[in-house]
């Protein structure tokens, strides 16, 4: 029996259809992609992994734990939770996750180990330029540049705002403190010049 020969000006006749449909759904796979799909989770237990998610899903950190507002309160006892049962290298790895709010927590929960060493973890976050962390007190929500928020709400280095809890102790020599110091209102200074930036990133 001879094989079917489909005539080739069908062929071309669908060519049109087929690219359109290609590129309507590469349109759509741009339009939703998210560096988080190529997050790594190795090493990040799948009860951390799924807790991060959730928390992540509305991505704001919530300093009330009397919020009227169900997702803010569901969000403040997701972050206790993570900070409570995450392990130090579950932390290290989640300082890559590609969202400064979550990022937050991995270096909340990284600053009040006594045996983590705080110089290298605040240069960190001084050199993630294009990280902002989303956090809110009862009504009231604002965003800040993750070295803002580890130095001043976590560690208090600068003084300048009250911070979260007591702050964690911070054993910094005094060239350290005025080296990270420089570097934070350096990055203070452009902090506008990050914010477009970073809002560029979301398009």
């Amino acid at each position: 029996m001879k094989k079917r020969k489909y005539p080739r000006q069908k062929i071309i006749h669908f060519l049109p259809i087929i690219t359109f449909v290609f590129v309507c759904s590469m349109f759509s796979f741009s339009s939703y992609y998210t560096p988080k799909w190529m997050f790594k989770w190795k090493g990040i237990r799948k009860e951390i992994k799924d807790s991060v998610q959730k928390f992540d899903r509305y991505g704001e950190i919530c300093f009330d734990s009397t919020s009227q507002f169900g997702y803010k309160l569901q969000n403040y006892f997701t972050h206790e939770w993570i900070l409570k049962n995450a392990t130090p290298s579950e932390l290290y790895n989640l300082l890559d996750y590609p969202d400064g709010t979550v990022k937050a927590i991995a270096y909340e929960g990284l600053m009040y180990n006594s045996k983590v060493k705080k110089f290298p973890l605040l240069k960190r976050s001084l050199n993630d330029t294009l990280s902002f962390v989303f956090f809110s007190s009862g009504c009231e929500g604002t965003g800040v540049m993750l070295s803002d928020y580890v130095i001043n709400f976590i560690a208090n280095i600068d003084k300048g705002v009250p911070p979260r809890y007591n702050p964690p102790e911070i054993k910094l020599s005094e060239e350290e403190k005025d080296e990270i110091l420089k570097l934070f209102y350096k990055r203070k200074a452009k902090e506008n010049y990050y914010k477009k930036e970073f809002y560029k990133t979301l398009k």
